[in-house]
Parts: structure tokens; sequence; C-alpha cells
């Protein structure tokens, strides 16, 4: 018998966000990574991704176009609640329209999901679409409007989906809901910034010496700021820096993405007990409907 399954469906813009994304579901929530083969996913995950792939094996595009937007970069499971984590590759509307394309493919077949579940063990039932974005300089409000705009219709046939209005978090203003679908966007006090404004908090807060001298070595190697340079991107990019080279003791020559998600200088007490992290991990168990496992 053919069992079903909740999806959360998280587009998130960079790699970055799917690390801290699969870690505070792990952390938090007690989420395992799962490895399936096509034929082992829920249906119509199974037959969506092993047609994606043939299609773009058949349009001869490169792999890693395919990767980026029409695979989950990571698949997380807790009970009958499944993750699927994709890196969008930003915000733009050229990325956002690929996006859409994929969740039209999608609904077309999860709507004969469960009639013609294709031989899988599991069936996808409601789905939880999150989309999860840095402010940088646009502010919240300027990234969700784009949101909506863009997908109110998905695909080729222009598809209805986007039919509802934002409704604002009354207790944090990052975060927005409407159904199934929610949006939350990285940003300072002032409504700017990116999703590592929240994580340098935490470095300083894990180990102040250390990190101290990592803030004082990528300031004496490079400058940042001045000029032309976009002052939110500018203090992202030195805070990257920063985070990067204080996981590579730990995970020598590895990238900001593998140190969010894999080294320890971000402890997850500490991570959790942040401010701007336990904001949105509120956020999170209220739209997913679901407490700490017990």
């Amino acid at each position: 018998m053919t069992k079903e399954v909740t999806a959360l469906l998280a587009f998130c813009e960079g790699a970055h966000e799917v690390a801290f994304l699969q870690r505070l579901l792990k952390a938090r929530f007690e989420f395992e990574k799962v490895v399936w083969r096509f034929s082992e996913f829920p249906s119509p995950f199974n037959s969506l991704f092993k047609r994606n792939v043939e299609r773009h094996a058949a349009q001869d595009l490169s792999l890693d176009m395919a990767h980026k937007f029409y695979l989950p970069d990571k698949v997380l499971r807790r009970g009958d609640n499944l993750a699927l984590l994709f890196n969008s590759g930003g915000k733009t509307a050229g990325k956002l329209a690929q996006v859409g394309g994929f969740l039209a493919d999608f609904l077309d077949l999860h709507e004969r999901a469960s009639t013609f579940p294709n031989d899988a063990p599991l069936v996808v039932g409601r789905v939880r679409v999150l989309f999860l974005h840095d402010a940088d300089g646009d502010g919240a409000d300027r990234v969700r409007a784009s949101v909506k705009q863009t997908f109110a219709t998905i695909g080729e046939r222009r598809r209805p989906w986007f039919t509802e209005d934002w409704t604002l978090d009354a207790a944090n203003p990052n975060a927005a809901t409407a159904l199934d679908i929610a949006s939350y966007v990285w940003a300072d006090a002032q409504g700017v910034g990116t999703l590592e404004d929240h994580l340098m908090p935490v470095l300083r807060a894990c180990d102040p010496q250390r990190c101290s001298k990592a803030e004082c070595c990528v300031d004496e190697l490079f400058s940042w700021g001045g000029g032309n340079r976009d002052p939110i991107a500018e203090r992202a990019r030195r805070h990257k820096a920063i985070i990067t080279l204080l996981g590579q003791r730990e995970k020598p020559g590895s990238s900001q993405n593998v140190i969010i998600d894999q080294a320890s200088v971000l402890d997850p007490a500490a991570l959790l007990a942040h401010e701007g992290v336990a904001s949105f991990t509120r956020f999170l168990e209220a739209f997913l409907d679901m407490g700490q496992p017990v």
C-alpha cells in the first residue's frame, strides 16, 4: 500500500542558504539526510527527476544547469516529512522563472500522483514551498514583491499559482506566508543584509578571540568598501571571508558552504540560541506545523 508523505520544497538563493537550512533541520528538528535512487523517491518526484535528466540530456545542456534547477541539492526526511532543498542560483527574474518552470512540471504530475504512483512506495500529499533569500540592499518587501509577481503564473502555459497576498508575520518582519507558500528574507534590523549578518554574531559568541583575529586578518589582507562598491555586498563578502577562514583548521580547503554545514566553529547550541536564527526557527516550526521531536 502506498504511504503518503508531506513535502517541503525549499528554493534557496544560494548554496550557503542550502547548507544553513540543512544544518538547522538536522540540529533543531532531527531530520536526516537520505540518498535515494530516482525510483525510490515519492511519486511524482520519482518520474519527474528522471524525466528532467533525460530532457536535459536530449537538449545537450550542461550538467551544472541540470543540477541547479531541476534536481535538489539536499534531501532530508523525518518520519512522514520530506524536505527537498534546491539552490536556485540567485533571485533574478530569470532564475525565479526557471524555478517556476520546475514547479509547473511538478504540480502537473502531483495532481495525478496518488492515482498513478508509478510503483512508488511513497506518494506526496501536502506540499509546502519556502523561498529563502537575502535582502541584500533591496529590502525584504521588494524581494517578496518580486517573488509574488514572478510566481503569479508559472510554466509555459502560464498556469495561475501565486494568487494570494502575503501575510506578514507580526513577530518577525523577515517572514511572510500565503497559505502553503512562505518567504523568509535574511536581513538586519534596518531591513537589509544577508544570512551572514546572523552568522557572524554566533561566531563571535563561540570563540571571541579567534573570531577577532580572523577579522583582523582579512582586514589586513584585503580592502573592503570604498569607491562605487555596494556597502551591503562588501559587508557580505567580508563576512564570507571570515567564516571561510575560521573553518580552515577543521575543514582545510573547504568553501563557506561546507563550513556552515559541517564545521564545529558554528556551535549548534550557540547557533540555535542566537535571536536571528531562533526567530527563523520559530517561523519554520509554525509553517511546517512541526514541533521538536519527542
